[in-house]
């Protein structure tokens, strides 16, 4: 025990000290773009909605769901134990082809969502609760945007290789409060260790299972961030052609439909696998429309605005649900509403959460990656 608590304490005294600088073929439509327009002029969420095509009601009904206890963060069936475990947030770089190397455990997360930095490339925070992996990486940095991202899961753990002063700054002050447990590098080799076999930065990996076990007394239980259809939900609204999206930043990346996969993501014109082989595959995608503003802390990084509303679209099954998402409050989870103000419930499993500026989306794919997809994403 006591071993444990000198670990637990030096990895918040690394966090009191460390400051880490972070610094084709044809297309096939499935849907409307988005007006390119930058940065996104005032409007309601409601009026930055494209045009739509006409819904049609689903000829068959989703699967019946069995009542039982279910995983909070994903929907599915759980031991009724798993409700009291917290999640662990895990920053994971996506920066070049050395995160494509190094990548692991990813395809084990029950959410990701995936945000802006600089240079519109991107970042995972990767969020585990029902199934642990005992390798993740490689981990980096966190940003301004986890702030928020983290304020509504109940106290989780994060897990990240550090931060600019700012930001370590406001991650104490949410510790201070209760509002996270964070695990910051200090290069004990403790909850981070560096693989050579990699190169830096992006050769950092932790262990989940390790971490949830020796702060789960300092986390709280995750809480759902996410509303899933349960047994009493068999029906769903209007929805239109769900194939894919593709979202343009520095990568070019695409979630294309697989009837047995789930949605499979590609980037750059390859599936995005881990380095064993997994490719990255949800059950749900959810296109969220936010606003990117400059830090005030690094003008050349931005933060995600991701409380208040905005356009969203929810793809599920080959289908797609149009309209909007809102979040009142940085503790208070998402909720997604079709164009008539009715829930869209998400499918038990994973779910991948892209937060997009307007403008750099499109609902088609092009016809090599959707082939692609089709001739064996497994």
């Amino acid at each position: 025990m006591l071993h444990r608590q000198r670990r637990i304490a030096a990895v918040f005294m690394g966090l009191a000290l460390l400051a880490v600088s972070c610094g084709g073929g044809g297309e096939v439509p499935v849907g409307n773009a988005v007006d390119d327009t930058s940065p996104a002029e005032e409007s309601s969420a409601a009026d930055d909605i494209a045009a739509p095509d006409e819904p049609e009601e689903s000829t068959e009904p989703p699967p019946p769901i069995e009542p039982g206890p279910k995983a909070t963060l994903t929907g599915l069936p759980a031991d009724e134990s798993l409700s009291s475990t917290p999640a662990v947030v895990i920053k994971i770089s996506n920066n070049d082809d050395r995160s494509l190397t190094a990548l692991i455990g990813l395809d084990r997360a029950d959410v990701v969502i995936e945000e802006r930095i600089e240079d519109r490339a991107t970042r995972f925070a990767a969020i585990f609760h029902s199934d642990l992996p005992e390798l993740v990486g490689p981990v980096r940095s966190a940003r301004t945007s986890d702030v928020d991202l983290m304020r509504n899961l109940g106290s989780p753990i994060l897990v990240f290789s550090g931060a600019n002063l700012a930001v370590l700054g406001e991650i104490r002050d949410l510790s201070r409060d209760g509002e996270v447990v964070p695990v910051v590098n200090d290069d004990s080799e403790t909850y981070h260790y560096r693989d050579t076999d990699y190169s830096a930065p992006d050769n950092l990996f932790t262990d989940p299972t390790l971490v949830s076990v020796d702060f789960a007394e300092a986390a709280g239980a995750a809480l759902p961030v996410l509303s899933f259809r349960n047994a009493d939900s068999d029906t769903r609204s209007a929805s239109i052609d769900g194939t894919g999206v593709t979202i343009e930043g520095r990568d070019i990346v695409s979630f294309v439909h697989h009837d047995g996969l789930g949605y499979v993501r590609v980037q750059d014109g390859a599936v995005h696998v881990t380095r064993d082989g997994v490719p990255l595959t949800v059950t749900n995608v959810v296109v969220m429309q936010v606003e990117y503003v400059t830090n005030a802390d690094d003008a050349q990084s931005v933060n995600a605005v991701t409380i208040g509303s905005g356009v969203a679209s929810v793809l599920i099954d080959g289908r797609r649900w149009e309209g909007t998402w809102a979040r009142v409050a940085a503790e208070e989870p998402y909720s997604f509403l079709d164009r008539n103000g009715v829930d869209v419930l998400l499918e038990p499993g994973t779910t991948w959460l892209t937060l997009v500026p307007k403008g750099s989306y499109e609902f088609a794919v092009e016809a090599d990656i959707a082939g692609l997809v089709a001739g064996g994403a497994g």
